[in-house]
């Protein structure tokens, strides 16, 4: 058997335990991804330490009364019990919603700020999620029978001790992105829930880890058609 030069041996073990060491990098990464997952911190992560109590509220400054109907209130909710759900912190509290709906019912929904809800006896808050809505569209104008959801929104946390803003946010979102749908005299009543659980979920992962190419998406077992506008 010819012998093979020594330099060239040399070249060869190192060309062989370069590519061994670049498989178990990959595979290290792969095994890292794995188990950190795809999830990425909130954009305000003022909810996932310490022992908290939270209370969320919703409100229109819409004209259209006719088409915002109870969004607000059922905005609110579907917030609170994604926060509930997704915030990782076991000492984390959220007003039950049905409080929220008891203090707005008794004020007539009339209120000066979003503080002023959160330290009421009755809630007793740390933080308040004030969520005010400026639009709020799911028919087409031009078409009774073709669907396109759009709602314009301020999102803010309140210190309900200090006053202080902890969070602000303006959020448009439209749903599909692209173009209304169509349907017959039925579609809008099957569309609307559906919408405002988009929206409540734009609201809700800007204070819990989540998934952000599932977020970007309408709903992820159907359309697949949503777009956020920051």
């Amino acid at each position: 058997m010819e012998r093979i030069p020594r330099r060239l041996f040399c070249l060869s073990l190192l060309a062989a335990l370069l590519t061994t060491f670049a498989g178990c990098q990959s595979g290290l990464f792969t095994a890292l991804y794995l188990i950190k997952g795809t999830d990425v911190k909130p954009k305000y992560d003022i909810l996932r330490k310490g022992e908290k109590r939270v209370a969320v509220v919703c409100r229109s400054l819409a004209s259209n009364s006719y088409e915002v109907q109870n969004a607000p209130r059922l905005i609110a909710a579907q917030v609170s019990n994604l926060l509930y759900k997704n915030v990782q912190n076991k000492k984390l509290k959220v007003v039950e919603p049905a409080k929220i709906e008891a203090w707005l019912d008794d004020c007539n929904n009339d209120f000066d700020n979003f503080v002023e809800v959160g330290r009421d006896k009755s809630i007793e808050a740390d933080i308040v999620i004030g969520i005010e809505i400026y639009g709020f569209q799911i028919r087409d104008p031009h078409s009774p029978y073709m669907v396109q959801g759009n709602c314009q929104l301020n999102v803010k946390a309140f210190d309900c001790k200090t006053g202080e803003v902890l969070a602000s946010e303006n959020l448009t979102v439209i749903d599909p992105p692209n173009m209304p749908i169509s349907g017959g005299p039925g579609l809008e009543t099957a569309f609307r829930p559906q919408f405002i659980q988009v929206v409540s979920q734009q609201i809700a992962i800007l204070f819990h880890d989540h998934d952000p190419n599932k977020s970007r998406r309408m709903d992820a077992d159907n359309l697949e058609m949503h777009r956020i506008e920051n």
